[in-house]
């Protein structure tokens, strides 16, 4: 009876912890800022939230996808003119599980010359990179390893960006080579596998203990 126990026990076990790894999904949160005299706080933001997840398809998501609601003197979105006309432009864009993967970014400030701050936070596995990819001076940011990026604002016209994830090595935020971009520091990455210790990890841990 022992025996059996047992043997349901690690299978159980090995069901929870497996189907943990399937829904692994990660999540980058990017802010967009500039400077802006009307406001309170003397800068309007925008914020994007780009990802995975397993319940998502790789169109627009109604439950999980936001649309953007542009004004004030920036304006970033991640473009979409395969979409309906009034989800074209997205500040929460999620899409299935599967790499590599790109994402196009927009940014628009009306300021000429005002200096526009890109700052992000990964939520993410280690074995996953992130490139930020300024289409304009065709400089890449290893955003492992920086936190922003800042450029100076010379047109209405959207600045275009690529943001590029893959899978492989990946960088330590520790160790990783400092970027070329102005934002100094070390990439802010949480391990999204260690999230799973809080989950089904844990309670797979817990069995492991009463056994």
């Amino acid at each position: 009876m022992h025996k059996t126990l047992t043997t349901s026990i690690i299978a159980l076990i090995f069901i929870l912890t497996t189907t943990a790894a399937s829904l692994a999904s990660w999540q980058i949160d990017i802010e967009v800022s500039t400077t802006d005299p009307s406001s309170d706080t003397g800068m309007a933001t925008n914020k994007l939230s780009i990802g995975t997840n397993p319940t998502t398809t790789d169109g627009y998501d109604n439950q999980i996808d936001t649309p953007a609601l542009l004004k004030g003197p920036v304006q970033a979105y991640i473009p979409h003119p395969e979409y309906q006309p009034n989800q074209q432009k997205l500040w929460r864009d999620f899409r299935k599980d599967s790499l590599p993967q790109e994402w196009e970014i927009d940014v628009a400030s009306s300021g000429v010359n005002n200096p526009v701050k890109i700052k992000w936070e990964i939520n993410a596995p280690g074995n996953l990179n992130f490139i930020l990819l300024d289409k304009d001076s065709n400089k890449e940011v290893t955003m492992a390893s920086s936190t922003e990026y800042s450029y100076s604002n010379t047109t209405a016209t959207p600045k275009i960006f690529l943001l590029k994830v893959t899978e492989g090595q990946g960088i330590s935020p520790t160790t990783g080579n400092q970027s070329s971009s102005k934002g100094g520091g070390c990439g802010y990455i949480k391990d999204a596998g260690k999230r799973n210790m809080t989950g089904f990890g844990q309670i797979a841990f817990n069995m492991i203990i009463l056994m």
